[in-house]
């Protein structure tokens, strides 16, 4: 078992759940390019069964205060960047749903498994991910809008990495879109050291304070 059972705090398990959705959300990846990898597929149904167990302990324990829910997108978010996570958490908003890299959008869309060219399929697949090197990226419009709805999402933070050209250019539409929608938006741009938390505990604590 990867976690000792929980009798610590609700965020304390959250954290745990947040933990292993990460973990999920990158075997996903990995498994896309990689289907055939039996170890793969092995730790897959280990961690998604963790998920699966944290998340019903959660679910039948003592509810804590209700938090705001937040979509996070942009830029892959594990690793240094759980920063931004950890400061949307630690000042009362809760990241219901990520459209990121290693999120929603890389298991949105299926292949076409039975269409009658196969190859078509499957470079249609990979063509339709909303992600920012594509343009116009309307996929990604598409499956944010979806979220937003389906998650009952009340503000965005979009969290882009220095050097990520393609997904700061493409912040200003996606605040745009979002704004539209009539949601609070909020863009930070972060990197893989711990120099800016300060500065990222005051913004996202101020942009949740305005929510």
């Amino acid at each position: 078992m990867m976690y000792q059972n929980s009798s610590g705090s609700k965020a304390q398990l959250l954290q745990k759940i947040n933990e292993v959705s990460f973990a999920v959300n990158d075997i996903l990846l990995y498994l896309d390019t990689h289907p055939c990898c039996e170890k793969g597929m092995a730790l897959y149904r280990e961690y998604a069964a963790e998920r699966k167990k944290l998340m019903k302990e959660y679910e039948e324990g003592e509810k804590p205060e209700r938090k705001k829910r937040i979509l996070l997108t942009g830029c892959p978010s594990s690793g240094a960047p759980m920063k931004v996570v950890k400061a949307i958490e630690e000042h009362g908003g809760n990241v219901v749903v990520y459209e990121n890299c290693g999120g929603a959008k890389s298991v949105d869309r299926l292949i076409d498994e039975d269409a009658e060219d196969i190859y078509k399929a499957i470079a249609e697949r990979y063509l339709a991910i909303g992600c920012s090197v594509m343009t116009p990226d309307n996929n990604r419009i598409e499956l944010m809008g979806r979220l937003l709805e389906e998650y009952n999402i009340e503000g965005v933070v979009e969290m882009t990495l220095q050097a990520c050209h393609t997904y700061n250019i493409e912040a200003k539409s996606i605040e745009k879109f979002v704004k539209s929608k009539g949601l609070p938006y909020i863009h930070v741009e972060t990197d893989y050291s711990q120099a800016d938390i300060g500065q990222l505990d005051t913004r996202i604590a101020a942009f949740l304070e305005m929510i």
